[in-house]
């Protein structure tokens, strides 16, 4: 790259792969660059608004959305802004309700979803949800993560987060989220305990088979009687 970067933020957009702020040696980039693999090329594109690492990014309705993160001096942000290919223009759109750094975004059924990360003191952070037409956030209704840093995909029309336990600092669990009844489960936990990690789905493996859980099937049913059970116990208090 044209810039040496480190806690960047990282999208995909049409055939290009985007780079955008990071810091390297107490250097804060606004910069952002993308990557054509025809040429074997990376270019400069418009700089940000504002300087900003340690943040994360997500494609909505074809344009870059790069949202929370730190700025000089370790300031965190709550700022907001969206870049237009067709324009090769930064924008800053509605603010965040928290301000928030090691972030994660992500794009579920036409809404921008940013999770987890922290804020000074503040270990526990609502996750946000952005609508791109009324350019509002919404709080969702409960915290995915409890603290520090997480990381968001989507698969099988379920939003899953993997991030710090709320319980045991030394393990990491994954949620996921239904948007149909806008309630999140907890899903099996991970093997291997994983900082600062970094999630994608890959599709089509000829090999999936080898990767999944090998209870796939009957997933799904076991949460159905967990949830039943903790519905149970719960009349039952009462």
């Amino acid at each position: 790259m044209h810039e040496r970067r480190r806690n960047l933020a990282v999208a995909v957009l049409g055939e290009m792969v985007y780079a955008m702020g990071g810091c390297v040696y107490g250097q804060q980039h606004e910069t952002a660059e993308r990557y054509d693999y025809r040429t074997n090329q990376w270019s400069f594109i418009a700089p940000m608004n504002s300087q900003r690492w340690n943040t994360s990014a997500a494609v909505l309705n074809d344009k870059i959305y790069v949202a929370g993160g730190y700025s000089k001096f370790y300031n965190y942000l709550n700022t907001v802004e969206v870049y237009d290919p067709v324009t090769n223009q930064w924008t800053f759109v509605a603010k965040l309700r928290f301000e928030r750094v090691g972030n994660s975004c992500v794009v579920f059924h036409g809404s921008l979803y940013v999770l987890g990360g922290c804020y000074n003191a503040r270990d526990n952070l609502s996750t946000e949800k952005y609508d791109p037409e009324k350019d509002t956030w919404t709080e969702m209704p409960d915290k995915c993560v409890s603290r520090g840093y997480s990381e968001a995909e989507v698969i099988d029309d379920m939003m899953f987060v993997i991030g710090e336990d709320q319980d045991v600092d030394t393990n990491f669990s994954a949620r996921c989220f239904d948007d149909k009844k806008n309630e999140w489960y907890q899903a099996t936990k991970c093997n291997v305990c994983r900082y600062g990690m970094s999630i994608s789905v890959v599709k089509n493996l000829p090999n999936a088979k080898d990767y999944a859980y090998k209870h796939r099937d009957k997933l799904m049913e076991e949460k159905r009687k967990k949830m039943l059970a903790l519905g149970n116990s719960a009349e039952a208090s009462h």
